[in-house]
């Protein structure tokens, strides 16, 4: 295996495990974002379900603080595939 083919090797592994973190975080929070969303506006479903650990207060607060860091991910998500592109069509012409 050549310098070349090993360093192409890294990094699409990089970019393989760049993408699965990305979106294995971006799934948990849409998944937050949404138990929290419903524990604000469905809060006596939710609470009860919870056994009372999300309450009304409680949902609103992480519901807040979840989105910058979901707006955030949901933009590098997106950015992900022209940002691969690039990457790829860089290294290609390098070659």
């Amino acid at each position: 295996m050549t310098g070349n083919e090993k360093r192409d090797e890294m990094t699409q592994n990089w970019q393989r495990m760049s993408k699965a973190a990305v979106h294995g975080v971006l799934l948990i929070l849409t998944g937050l974002y949404l138990v929290s969303g419903l524990g604000i506006t469905q809060y006596r479903i939710v609470e009860a379900l919870t056994l009372g650990f999300l309450t009304r207060s409680v949902a609103f607060t992480i519901h807040d603080a979840l989105l910058v860091p979901f707006v955030a991910l949901l933009c590098l998500h997106v950015a992900i595939g022209p940002i691969t592109w690039i990457i790829s069509r860089m290294e290609r012409h390098s070659s």
